[in-house]
């Protein structure tokens, strides 16, 4: 396992148009499994339309968050992000990605907790996750919330699980 920069302090804040390139550097930093993982497909970075997108979130039906480690020779880097995106109605479709070096340190915990208390309080019901069926890690995530899920039925090597958040507290990060 890859160990993380010490000492391990990050903050949770709500992305903005002035994170694209640094966004852009966080997933070209990302191992090819761990872009596979979040994107399907081990692309060697991100396109700019799509980092723009991820950054032009209105913050009242589409929110974006990262995770922002301190300590490093450069300032603040994102060393996670959880995009939230409304599908229909009350639910939305979310995707989480973590630098491979803080994978297991609770970063990932602290983004969906997060995710989820954005979406409870914007009337969400649902998150939807799509994610390939050997993404053990992201099973176990979304298993530790105490959520109800559903699953969808397998696509291929993807399913999408269903968190119910209807009544449910998350998980402190």
């Amino acid at each position: 396992m890859t160990r993380s920069p010490a000492p391990l302090l990050y903050r949770l804040r709500s992305i903005t148009p002035d994170d694209r390139a640094v966004l852009t550097r966080f997933y070209e930093g990302l191992s090819p499994d761990s872009r596979a993982a979040r994107f399907h497909c081990a692309a060697p970075s991100i396109p700019q339309t799509t980092a723009t997108f991820f950054c032009g979130p209105d913050h009242q039906h589409r929110e974006g968050i990262v995770a922002e480690a301190f300590g490093a020779v450069d300032g603040a880097v994102i060393i996670g992000h959880v995009c939230i995106e409304p599908t229909s109605g009350d639910t939305a479709e979310m995707a989480i990605a973590v630098a491979d070096a803080w994978q297991h340190h609770g970063v990932g915990r602290a983004l969906l907790t997060h995710a989820i208390m954005w979406a409870q309080i914007h009337g969400i019901d649902r998150l939807i996750a799509s994610m390939r069926c050997g993404n053990s890690a992201m099973f176990d995530l979304l298993r530790a919330t105490g959520c109800p899920i559903t699953y969808g039925p397998s696509l291929g090597s993807t399913v999408d699980a269903y968190l119910d958040l209807r009544g449910s507290r998350p998980v402190a990060a």
